[in-house]
């Protein structure tokens, strides 16, 4: 009778079928010359600043927020509606489904062992991730979790909205690969993924936790950007709370080089500065923000008790490219965290990317505490993955049903080609049955015929020719390679847009349309937005791409809210099925086709697309004022795939007046200098 205790599962090294694991919250850099735990006496504890909820709400804490993170970098919270009570019940709950095989196991030297249920949260739409195994104790402990992961999240949120306002640091923060900007601290929390554990700590020994013991988890900083935490609570073996418990001694390296035992507020939540705060604020910011190191001292819980906690950490965005500071390798956090995870389990360190994991390269992190990926989930593209149904994608794959496939559970791209992190590109990835010796990615997709151009065929005088103005009243350019041109006219139901759309490069693919300017639409208002593309061939598939052979297309779509890739986008006409990866169980939506006057035209050097449209798919141009005109274009390939950083851009328009204002990357090119004055 009673729960089974969970084994510890073997991680899984990427490239093989065990479980692949993501990095937890206590990936840290140990701080040399500070150990230490031998000391003569209690030095006076540490209280840390506390500042009431409301004070975060309305601004009134600012300057104590901003200087408590400047001095300790620790703040803790109070006064949060609801937190209380809802902190006490899951920690409460947290023990039982730990107990369960749901949970992954770890066991420090000092004896003391820890559970952790580990999900998290992903930015955009349907970001919040369940636990990939609630049945039986964890079925409550999801349903419970949920009011109080709301909470968190949305203290979270406050506050790195209220300290991106207190700080001073130059626009943008980073920069993706793609060119999205993270202006602030607050853009950057909100980019990121949120990793969540519930731990639960137990420890039968009753040995000393005092300042004369080895810590469990000796003075380190965390990873993250920062980290959101429940102070802990003590739980007996009856699942009943215990405040009045010793609940281990958590201690804080202070600016003096000391350390002392931090004593929280029990119904405060506490937010710590890690050591990603330093790769994402710029030296100049003001004022300098420290990362607090810390160190925990787990308590003998005795036979069935525990000391139950969880934290919140944010991560950087992981297509946001590590700064030049850092790194001139241009490597993304995303890849960065990748490296890190397979030299933990290789064995194998990459010296930048170890070097890159604590900010500063004297500091080296010498301890890697991995939490698998929760069951039913793999590590994919920087991220834990459920192998059954991600983000309202279906994959429909185990570990189980690969080997009865006589093939393995692995990180693959659209072509069956097994993640690799060193080649470091965007990407299309998903959780795939593999054959054992199926290659890895180390290519892009095979380019247009006659890519790259002849400059000497493609010049200057060509691409003026073929991108001239002429019968279009307006234009404006499209960065440094294309132009948008149009008329207002009446069209067949009032005013419309007469466009063309020119662009120096191969024909993979033509596009301009309607920024999405609802709150939080990712990746700059493309997801969720509406445009017109042109295609150059039909029929297409993941794998082979656009079939050149037939005629191409130029129709409406909405790109999908939440994935990028052309197969989600409404209209795209991709069967949903595990071969395509649809969404939802249902076909994908037709779109009406709103274009009319269309034509496409496209040489070994340059394509154009032309329509009229007042309405693009279910989308009304602004024709009467202004649009957020969102532009791309691939010379490339015929894949439907990135645009890449340099052909994209977001231009605002007024459509009666001509006016244009560019608002994103690539700015457009610089005017020609006049001509020298003749001599006199």
């Amino acid at each position: 009778g009673g729960p089974r205790s969970p084994e510890r599962r073997a991680p899984r090294q990427l490239g093989n079928s065990s479980q692949p694991p993501h990095i937890d919250h206590h990936i840290f850099k140990p701080m040399l010359g500070l150990s230490l735990y031998a000391l003569a006496a209690d030095p006076p504890p540490f209280h840390p600043v506390s500042i009431p909820h409301s004070g975060l709400v309305d601004g009134s804490s600012s300057t104590a927020l901003i200087s408590a993170l400047a001095s300790s970098g620790v703040v803790a919270i109070k006064g949060i509606p609801g937190y209380a009570a809802l902190r006490s019940d899951i920690l409460a709950a947290t023990p039982a489904c730990a107990a369960t095989p749901a949970a992954a196991a770890h066991t420090f030297p000092d004896g003391t062992t820890r559970r952790t249920l580990a999900t998290h949260s992903l930015p955009g739409a349907g970001g919040v991730q369940p636990l990939a195994s609630a049945e039986g104790e964890c079925a409550a402990f999801e349903r419970a979790a949920a009011p109080f992961r709301a909470l968190v999240a949305a203290a979270t949120n406050l506050f790195a909205e209220r300290l991106s306002s207190s700080l001073r640091a130059r626009a943008p923060l980073l920069v993706a690969e793609d060119g999205t900007e993270f202006n602030s601290l607050h853009d950057v929390s909100t980019a990121g993924e949120h990793l969540e554990h519930f731990h639960a700590y137990t420890r039968a020994t009753p040995s000393s936790h005092g300042p004369a013991s080895p810590p469990t988890i000796d003075l380190h900083t965390d990873q993250g950007i920062f980290i959101a935490f429940t102070p802990a609570l003590m739980v007996s073996a009856t699942g009943e709370p215990d405040a009045a418990a010793d609940a281990g001694r958590f201690e804080v390296g202070l600016a003096d080089g000391s350390r002392a035992e931090a004593h929280f507020d029990p119904d405060s939540l506490v937010f710590l500065l890690g050591d990603g705060i330093h790769q994402v604020l710029p030296k100049d910011a003001a004022p300098r923000l420290r990362a607090a190191p810390h160190a925990l001292s787990a308590p003998p819980t005795g036979a069935g008790g525990a000391r139950a906690w969880y934290g919140r950490m944010v991560l950087p965005p992981k297509e946001a490219v590590i700064p030049a500071s850092l790194s001139e390798n241009r490597k993304t956090f995303g890849t960065l965290r990748a490296i890190m995870v397979e030299a933990t389990l290789g064995g194998v360190e990459d010296p930048e990317a170890m070097s890159l994991g604590c900010s500063a390269p004297d500091l080296r992190p010498t301890h890697r505490e991995l939490s698998a990926c929760e069951a039913g989930t793999i590590f994919c593209w920087n991220r834990c993955m459920n192998t059954t149904e991600d983000r309202g994608v279906w994959y429909g794959v185990s570990d189980e049903i690969c080997a009865e496939q006589g093939k393995q559970l692995q990180c693959t791209d659209v072509r069956g080609h097994i993640y690799n992190s060193s080649y470091d590109r965007h990407g299309d990835y998903n959780p795939n049955c593999a054959a054992p010796d199926a290659p890895h990615v180390n290519s892009d997709f095979p380019t247009l015929p006659g890519y790259p151009t002849d400059p000497e065929v493609c010049d200057q005088e060509a691409w003026d020719a073929f991108s001239a103005t002429d019968g279009f009243e307006f234009s404006t350019a499209l960065g440094p390679r294309g132009k948008l041109m149009w008329n207002v006219v009446e069209g067949e139901g009032g005013p419309a847009i007469e466009s063309k759309m020119a662009y120096n490069g191969l024909f993979g693919y033509t596009s301009w349309g309607l920024r999405n300017n609802a709150l939080g639409a990712g990746k700059n208002g493309m997801q969720g937005a509406w445009v017109a593309m042109a295609l150059p061939g039909d029929d297409y598939t993941l794998t082979g791409g656009l079939n050149l052979s037939l005629p191409g297309s130029l129709l409406p779509y909405q790109i999908d809210e939440v994935h990028s890739r052309f197969r989600f986008w409404k209209g795209s006409g991709q069967p949903d099925s595990a071969a395509n990866q649809g969404r939802n169980g249902e076909p994908i939506p037709t779109v009406p086709d709103t274009l009319y006057n269309k034509s496409i035209h496209a040489t070994g050097c340059f394509s154009s697309m032309s329509f009229t449209a007042s309405v693009l798919g279910e989308e009304a141009i602004t024709i009467d004022g202004s649009d957020n005109v969102i532009w791309a274009a691939n010379v490339e390939n015929a894949y439907v795939e990135s645009h890449g950083r340099s052909n994209r851009g977001i231009v605002v328009i007024e459509w009666r007046t001509g006016a244009a204002e560019f608002r994103d990357y690539p700015p457009p090119p610089s005017p020609a200098p006049p001509p020298p004055a003749p001599p006199a």
